[in-house]
């Protein structure tokens, strides 16, 4: 009885890790914006932020500049959960 238990025990708890959302996880990040270019194509390269889960927009404030992130596409960075800087 208690090996059946255990079995159901670790079946329950396989189900509910797969069961379970994904986190979205950071977007692919270039170290340069020219190899982000090359890879995204001009116009949508953004800067993220994985602190704040925030992208920045080319010509925004912190584009480039926070001390965490990197360059990658603006939709890799949507689709991993980040959203546009409100400001600049």
């Amino acid at each position: 009885m208690k090996q059946f238990a255990k079995s159901l025990l670790a079946t329950a708890g396989l189900v509910a890790v797969l069961w379970s959302p994904a986190h979205a996880d950071d977007p692919q990040k270039f170290s340069t914006e020219d190899s982000a270019t090359k890879f995204c194509k001009a116009g949508n390269v953004v800067w993220f932020n994985p602190d704040s889960k925030i992208y920045f927009a080319p010509g925004a404030q912190f584009y480039g500049k926070t001390k965490n992130g990197g360059y990658t596409c603006k939709a890799t960075a949507e689709k991993s959960g980040y959203t546009a800087t409100k400001g600049n």
